[in-house]
């Protein structure tokens, strides 16, 4: 498998390839979640790191809640934005134009997902500050890759497309089947797949989709008028940004939050 020509992008690939790796163990062992931090910081049942991997333990009330016995954070690995994270450090590592004109496309979720996670003290927390090195991650290669191509926004489309496949695995993994019947009842609202603004069968993230893909056209007609990196880099940032503040405005954005009664109190 050949590696990128360029030298600073090779060892910049092999950085956020160990960083991503690192991110990675730590999803695999860290069994902490963040709503039960809040209510009882590292004290929490749940606040450890253990090798145990299948150690989530939920029971679903007859009132349609969960009553939570013990986490874990598997769930993370097919977290959008880290996959955002995973294709922006192969296009530094190995070059590879379908992954580099991906990450681009792509960087708005890593923006707009950082943007909706502006609680000051949810990120005193250990996974939260997790969360926020995948975004930034996600943002800065694609900051980079801006300011140095251009974006196609043809050749993206299978990266585009792609995160639609994740969006549809996160519900058939975490909720209850047939997931169209049970939208809500995830044991863990994976890309916000418990708060939606509404559900169509899967269907409703086209939307996302067509979003993503009107920017990007946008971006690409823009930045195609200048030669100025710094102006190739700002123009998407500046657009996601709006766009983020016009969804969080609608009510399209919603941030989950739930009440897991996990902590021991006595």
């Amino acid at each position: 498998m050949k590696l990128n020509d360029n030298k600073f992008e090779r060892r910049l690939g092999v950085f956020f390839m160990v960083l991503w790796i690192l991110i990675f163990i730590f999803y695999l062992t860290w069994d902490g979640w963040l709503y039960e931090w809040r209510d009882c910081g590292y004290s929490g049942p749940n606040q450890h790191f253990d090798l145990d991997l299948v150690d989530m333990e939920y029971e679903r009330t007859s009132d349609g809640g969960i009553t939570y016995f013990s986490t874990n954070n598997l769930h993370n690995l097919i977290y959008l934005c880290y996959l955002v994270f995973l294709i922006g450090w192969l296009a530094l590592l190995f070059g590879w134009e379908w992954a580099r004109q991906g990450a681009m496309a792509t960087m708005g979720i890593s923006l707009v997902a950082a943007l909706s996670t502006l609680d000051l003290s949810d990120h005193a927390y250990m996974l939260q500050i997790v969360y926020d090195v995948v975004h930034l991650s996600g943002i800065v290669i694609g900051a980079y890759l801006f300011s140095k191509y251009y974006l196609k926004t043809s050749k993206s489309l299978p990266i585009v497309f792609g995160t639609w496949v994740v969006y549809l695995i996160s519900h058939l993994m975490f909720t209850p089947w047939p997931f169209w019947e049970k939208v809500g009842q995830a044991y863990f609202s994976v890309n916000q797949i418990n708060d939606l603004p509404f559900f169509l069968f899967g269907v409703e993230y086209i939307l996302v989709v067509a979003i993503i893909l009107s920017v990007n056209f946008l971006v690409e007609k823009l930045n195609s008028r200048t030669s100025n990196k710094v102006l190739r880099v700002l123009i998407p940032i500046g657009l996601y940004f709006v766009l983020c503040l016009v969804m969080y405005s609608m009510g399209l954005i919603i941030v989950q939050d739930m009440d897991m009664k996990t902590c021991i109190i006595g």
